[in-house]
């Protein structure tokens, strides 16, 4: 019996033993395979890398663009940043960085104000003065990808048709709903009342809006497609009144309004549910990436070499279900819907399918986190902030390194067969944050971590993992 007892005893022992010195263990590996940003490597063959970030709203996952970004001009040819910002509207940042006289806060002044910081400008000042040292043919060059302001990208459009040719101009101010009726359209599909809360139609409601707004809408997508369907049989035409790039442009504009459009009456071809508000958001997700898609094509085809995307770790991941989040996120809001009807599929997924290993994705992490809304910080200088800390046994392992941030490339760290299979077996909850905006921090309510994270296994959604000990707000650009 005394010898049961020990074998048992011993057996516990080297149990928590083991438990004990894993985190230990794995930072003895990542000691292996993970490096400082500048000595990044990025594989053969790759055309996009997609660079996310955790949150709109922190320093780290700003400043860490232009530590990329020297790594791939340098070693990999990269020449074009593209951005989650207005496609629409990027003229006038490849001017600025062409060295043209025009203050940074004209070019950006319409730009979502998570990025008019002090570290995007250190980017964009940085490719500036490199432009300066190089031949035309080797300057950087800037590109929105996004589509969600479409009186910006109607006023473009707009312009280049009264330039070009004005009876097409005069189709596109054809359209029957207006720009203000377009937001009220959008708030009511998504039920929001106020910031951060969901209040659905009742069915009769529904059917009213439906009803009214229907048959509209589907003359206005008509309208649109012969729109671009006069400028594709007009392409000689147009672009003998401009040039090819801005035909080009226009055309992609064009799109991007038939999306906006199209998000709208996806939605209101749906049978009624209590959760049409949620499935509008994920209607409304899965064009706008499809078009950020179409424009990150058109970008790599003008480009001279590979490019570096930018956007939320949501938008650059081969594959990010979160469905059933956003289906509990419904349900605390007294909504009940299924979670496969609310996946979304996003850019980089569609990049991935389109380009296969030409695609190279980085998502970014922390292990703890200063969070708050963007407006916030742009308005308060001491913001309502809550401090989140990422728990699982990977970001646990880095904090045991010395460096503040470090890259691990999956590809290289699965050689190590523990490191191998947390990658590509378990589910590890991950930072995942938007803008905030809207969210009360005040309220203990919306201060848990838990409610700000995904269980996803990282090997199906990054090729690549970024990670910082600690990430700050940004700082706003004055």
């Amino acid at each position: 019996m005394k010898r049961f007892v020990f074998v048992w005893m011993t057996v516990i022992s080297i149990i928590l033993t083991a438990c004990s010195s894993q985190p230990s263990d794995l930072s003895d590996k990542l000691e292996k395979y993970a490096v400082p940003i500048n000595q990044l490597t990025i594989p053969d063959g790759v055309q996009i890398i997609g660079l996310g970030e955790a949150s709109h709203n922190n320093s780290e996952f700003q400043s860490v663009r232009l530590d990329v970004l020297k790594v791939l001009v340098e070693k990999y040819g990269v020449r074009t940043l593209v951005l989650e910002e207005e496609f629409a509207n990027s003229e006038l940042m490849n001017r600025y960085l062409s060295g043209e006289d025009i203050e940074l806060q004209d070019v950006w002044q319409s730009w979502f104000p998570f990025y008019r910081t002090e570290e995007m400008a250190a980017l964009f000042n940085w490719m500036r003065e490199y432009n300066r040292s190089v031949s035309s043919e080797e300057q950087l060059q800037y590109w929105g990808m996004d589509v969600q302001q479409p009186s910006m990208i109607l006023y473009f459009l707009d312009k280049y048709l009264q330039e070009t040719d004005r009876d097409l101009y005069k189709e596109l101010n054809n359209l029957r709903i207006t720009h203000n009726q377009r937001i009220q359209l959008n708030k009511q599909l998504m039920g929001i009342s106020t910031p951060g809360r969901y209040q659905a139609m009742n069915e009769k409601d529904y059917m009213k809006f439906q009803k009214k707004w229907s048959l509209k809408l589907q003359n206005d997508i008509r309208k649109i497609e012969t729109l671009m369907d006069k400028m594709n049989s007009d392409a000689d035409h147009l672009i003998s009144m401009s040039s090819k790039q801005s035909y080009e442009i226009a055309i992609q504009n064009a799109r991007s309004i038939y999306s906006i459009y199209s998000s709208i009456n996806d939605s209101l071809q749906q049978d009624y549910s209590e959760g049409h508000g949620f499935l509008f958001s994920s209607s409304n997700s899965n064009n706008r990436d499809a078009a950020m898609k179409e424009k990150v094509d058109w970008i790599l085809n003008q480009a001279n070499g590979p490019i570096l995307v930018v956007g939320h770790n949501g938008h650059i991941s081969k594959k990010m279900k979160q469905g059933d989040y956003i289906a509990q996120s419904a349900l605390s809001s007294g909504i009940s819907i299924d979670g496969d009807k609310l996946e979304t599929v996003y850019l980089g997924e569609l990049l991935k399918e389109n380009y296969g290993d030409a695609y190279y994705t980085i998502g970014t992490s922390f292990n703890e986190g200063a969070l708050a809304s963007f407006s916030m910080i742009l308005m308060d200088e001491n913001p309502p902030t809550f401090i989140g800390r990422s728990d699982n046994i990977l970001l646990n392992s880095f904090m045991k390194l010395p460096e503040d941030a470090y890259f691990l490339d999956f590809d290289r760290s699965k050689q190590d067969k523990k490191l191998k299979q947390l990658l590509t077996k378990e589910e590890l909850k991950m930072p995942y944050f938007g803008s905030l905006d809207g969210i009360d921090l005040n309220d203990p309510k919306n201060r848990n971590m838990d409610d700000y994270q995904l269980a996803i296994t990282l090997d199906d959604t990054y090729d690549a993992l970024i990670n910082f000990r600690k990430a700050n707000l940004f700082t706003p650009y004055r």
